[in-house]
């Protein structure tokens, strides 16, 4: 059997995933889409998500889908070295991360409260 492997591409918000995953798409490479925690369900529910989306793609295909990335500039972060720059790319990463993971628990509790009161009017 052949060795297919995954290259993690990317880590962006919705709006930019889609139009990543149509260029890459268009240019015959294809593309695993991975939603952060409860992203994919509320993709479903609401058309929306708060939480970052993973873009994975084949190693054979990995180093046209970066230089594709960078026609859009779109850099995706190269964690291979410790270089001060990387260092720092990660930081923002993870700042981002944060501030998407407060976004999406106010996304659950909006969505809880909603439906609580729903409930609450199918009753009474």
């Amino acid at each position: 059997m052949n060795n297919f492997k995954l290259h993690h591409l990317i880590t962006v918000g919705t709006r930019e995933a889609e139009m990543i995953e149509a260029l890459l798409n268009d240019n015959n490479i294809e593309v695993i889409v991975r939603h952060d925690e409860f992203g994919g369900y509320s993709m479903i529910y609401m058309g929306y998500s708060a939480y970052n989306i993973e873009l994975y793609v084949s190693e054979n295909d990995y180093g046209k889908a970066k230089e594709l990335l960078k026609s859009l500039n779109i850099d995706s972060v190269d964690n291979s070295n410790g270089t001060a720059e990387n260092q720092k790319a990660e930081k923002d990463i993870r700042r981002e991360k944060s501030i998407s993971f407060y976004l999406a628990q106010i996304a659950k509790i909006v969505i809880i409260l909603y439906l609580i009161l729903n409930l609450i009017a199918l009753i009474f």
